[in-house]
């Protein structure tokens, strides 16, 4: 709400002190007889003196409600705008009379002016949760590691995040992503494993728009979450960025929330918010239906489960090192255009040497956008070529003709954005000592298992452009697992194989020379180093040719 020095000014100017409290509490009942909170409505409080009439503003909270303490005296209370609601506009507009006892005022439908809203009938209706919705994003963000992402919420203006502590782990790297442009810096200030909470920080200076998640509070009259109630979550599942997703709540527990809200991977650690628009869990996972219909149920640990981590990170704020203040790099928001995937499916041969290579313990690949859709089609090229050896390359007409239809290319191609991704899988190897008994057996006609194992771990990656580390838009780790058993091999291991993701200028042959470094857990300070092929440079800069003709 907002005080206006007006106040002061009728304050002195009845020579009473301020101080007699006025509640406010804005409610309307819709059609279905649902009671709804009136948020963010901005209501005039007036009274008129000898030499002019002075004006306070408040604004009711997510509950609907406001409150203001005023001097003794008669005044006018009066909406600043109509309110639109199911079709009609509504607008209070009635006498105060401030004695020495506290005032309680009720906006209803019983003494609100009720006018026909303008212009032509709706043609859908936008309920509260689409109302929070809109305004309540601005406090979610996109939460990056290098284990991949999820969602997380800003709890206070100091810059505190509340997320999930499995979507952070381990990471060395940790951001958080406002919208398309704006992702900066963020570091980890206490976690509880148990719980599945961490608290993180991050200069939010920058970011002009962001606001602070409202949380509920436990009252015995107002509960935060009510069985049956509709609930919402705001997330970023899958590639998608701020999507809301509703529900019901099925039961509250004592730790957690047990709703039918559909959470996928990367709603993980995003706010869940009851019906008034308040923070009351933490989305953290979910339960397929398996065999059965519909989506399963979802569980969402209750933000009172938060609390002491969150003292935790407080304390720790005063003695932590402050995260950096600047923009991270982000994905292009352009599409990678998909003239470039119909030349190269054209190509009878596609040489793919140029984007793998051997480097130390690790197997290298650099995947453009071109890369990525020829491989995706390599099988379907295979089955035109034996289809029309059956036909004898005869034209049919309507026959299947990949190049021609390219309507699930295209949206294929829309869904992915031109940057350049650099794999290093470590490769596998065969112990001394299995090797030697095998050669011994094999001496002798047997045939035996061939025992392989991960020669090494990957720990992190360095891209020079010249002398220049480029940094990555996102550095990822992936689990990397495997479980074969043959009569020839024997493979039972795990490990991480590294996910860097660059911009398309980030390989150019301006750089003069492009080396890649790769580390690993067991020499983390020793890079394993390798100056990239001309041919390589020059094939992956090629690739982006189109994407840079149409000015991006």
């Amino acid at each position: 709400m907002r005080y206006y020095i007006a106040l002061f000014a009728l304050s002195f100017a009845c020579g009473q002190p301020t101080g007699i409290p006025v509640k406010f509490q804005a409610k309307l009942v819709d059609a279905e007889l649902n009671v709804k909170a009136v948020p963010k409505h901005v209501l005039q409080v007036t009274r008129s003196t000898p030499d002019r009439q002075l004006v306070l503003e408040v604004t009711t909270d997510f509950d609907g409600r406001a409150e203001v303490s005023l001097p003794a005296g008669e005044y006018r209370v009066q909406s600043k705008a109509s309110l639109d609601f199911q079709r009609k506009t509504y607008r209070w507009d009635l006498p105060l009379v401030v004695q020495a006892q506290p005032v309680s005022i009720e906006l209803s439908n019983d003494n609100a002016r009720i006018g026909a809203a303008e212009g032509p009938s709706p043609t859908r209706v936008i309920d509260s949760l689409t109302t929070h919705f809109r305004s309540l994003q601005a406090a979610v963000f996109t939460v990056w590691s290098e284990f991949g992402h999820g969602t997380g919420f800003l709890i206070d203006k100091d810059g505190l995040i509340v997320t999930n502590q499995h979507v952070i782990g381990p990471s060395r790297h940790i951001s958080v992503q406002f919208d398309e442009r704006r992702r900066i810096p963020a570091v980890l200030l206490a976690s509880d494993s148990e719980k599945d909470v961490a608290v993180l920080w991050a200069d939010v200076s920058s970011i002009e728009d962001v606001i602070v998640a409202p949380i509920a509070t436990d009252d015995v009259l107002y509960p935060p979450a009510v069985e049956g109630e509709r609930v919402f979550t705001i997330g970023s599942p899958l590639s998608q960025r701020k999507i809301m997703t509703s529900g019901i709540v099925s039961r509250v527990e004592e730790r957690a929330i047990i709703s039918d809200i559909n959470i996928n991977q990367g709603n993980s650690g995003g706010p869940l918010f009851n019906s008034t628009g308040k923070v009351i869990g933490i989305a953290t996972f979910g339960e397929g239906g398996g065999m059965r219909p519909g989506p399963g149920i979802s569980g969402i640990v209750r933000i009172e489960e938060a609390k002491t981590t969150i003292a935790k990170a407080r304390e720790k704020m005063p003695r932590a090192a402050r995260p950096e203040k600047r923009f991270l790099p982000v994905e292009p928001t352009e599409r990678f255009p998909i003239e470039s995937v119909k030349a190269t499916l054209a190509l009878e041969k596609f040489d793919s040497r140029p984007y793998l290579f051997s480097q130390g313990d690790f197997e290298i690949a650099v995947i453009t956008p071109v890369l990525k859709y020829r491989l995706q089609a390599a099988g379907e090229m295979q089955a035109l070529k034996e289809k029309k050896k059956r036909s004898k390359n005869a034209e049919i007409q309507g026959t299947f003709q990949p190049l021609d239809d390219l309507r699930s290319w295209a949206e294929y191609a829309g869904g992915y954005r031109p940057t350049i991704m650099i794999r290093a899988t470590p490769k596998l190897h065969e112990g001394f000592w299995s090797g030697l008994n095998r050669g011994l057996a094999a001496n002798q006609g047997i045939i035996t298992q061939a025992k392989l194992r991960f020669k090494n771990d990957f720990y992190r990656m360095d891209l020079l452009c010249g002398d220049k580390v480029v940094e990555p838009i996102h550095p990822s780790k992936v689990a990397h697992v495997v479980n074969e058993r043959n009569r020839l091999v024997d493979i039972t291991d795990a490990t991480y194989e590294g996910l860097y993701t660059y911009s398309p200028d980030a390989i150019a042959p301006s750089c003069g020379s492009v080396v890649l470094k790769v580390y690993t857990e067991k020499e983390p300070d020793k890079a394993q180093a390798k100056v990239l092929d001309r041919k390589t440079v020059d094939r992956v800069w090629s690739d982006f040719a189109t994407y840079r003709s149409t000015g991006k």
